[in-house]
């Protein structure tokens, strides 16, 4: 049977563990919640800039072929996305992907937040861990990317480029809210504790990792960010799997965007 068992049946380490092993979850019913779950991200991405738009430039309303036209400037984008905007549009939409997450999975599957991978946190000495696995994911990703360079020449993302317009101490917290806490807390719930552990239950856990990492950097809509990130969910998955902890992954995370972010402020000319 393909469904899933209900908490009060299971052990207490059941219960306090991913939901790896056990009864699987329907496959079906997991692709078509990710499937709403990612649609709901970005329903509430357009939202949020569609609001942004139009409290900062109100005249749109009335001159459609005016915003067709500042659309097709790239740079009109980046002075949109200012660290107060990207704030808005990161912290919304990241909790509306969470609570999505959590919330049908729950309905679906009867999980609970302890097998999405958010039991009790680790040990100081294991969120260390999820530190050197974020710098090591940093150092890999970073060279695949400059090999995409040196073959394909540059290659500037826009979000990138939009925080290395960010100036000051305030639109760095703000950024770091948007990049290093929203983002990896709920990637990390939807990516590794809801999409990978549905894959490893079916799966052998190499296949579940590259299939998962693959959806990751699809995600993004960057094609040239594909490969680096892609890297990244790899490592991250397999971080998942090796330490049954959510926790470390989403230090891990933190630790790539956090030292992504500091670049972008300090070496604006590098992603260029």
């Amino acid at each position: 049977m393909d469904n899933a068992t209900p908490p009060e049946q299971l052990t207490p380490a059941a219960q306090a563990a991913p939901a790896f092993s056990g009864v699987r979850w329907n496959g079906w019913t997991l692709t078509a919640l990710a499937l709403v779950c990612i649609i709901g991200f970005f329903v509430a991405q357009t939202v949020l800039l569609i609001f942004i738009l139009l409290r900062d430039y109100p005249d749109f309303v009335r001159y459609p072929q005016e915003l067709l036209r500042q659309l097709s400037d790239p740079s009109f984008e980046l002075n949109l996305l200012t660290a107060k905007n990207l704030w808005v549009i990161s912290v919304f939409s990241e909790a509306t992907l969470a609570l999505m997450t959590i919330g049908l999975a729950q309905m679906a599957f009867r999980a609970t937040p302890a097998q999405l991978g958010l039991g009790r946190v680790p040990k100081s000495v294991w969120l260390l861990r999820g530190v050197i696995v974020g710098v090591v994911l940093v150092i890999v990703s970073s060279a695949i990317d400059a090999g995409l360079k040196s073959i394909f020449g540059p290659h500037p993302q826009p979000q990138a480029q939009a925080l290395a317009k960010h100036h000051g101490a305030f639109a760095f917290l703000l950024d770091f809210m948007s990049v290093a806490v929203a983002a990896p807390v709920a990637e990390e719930l939807f990516f590794r504790g809801f999409i990978f552990t549905g894959l490893v239950q079916r799966m052998s856990p190499v296949w579940a990792m590259a299939i998962s990492a693959a959806v990751f950097g699809a995600a993004h809509l960057e094609k040239w960010a594909f490969l680096p990130i892609f890297a990244i969910g790899i490592g991250l998955a397999w971080t998942y799997y090796a330490t049954r902890s959510l926790w470390v992954n989403i230090v891990a995370h933190a630790t790539v965007n956090t030292i992504s972010l500091v670049i972008a402020y300090t070496f604006p000319q590098y992603l260029k």
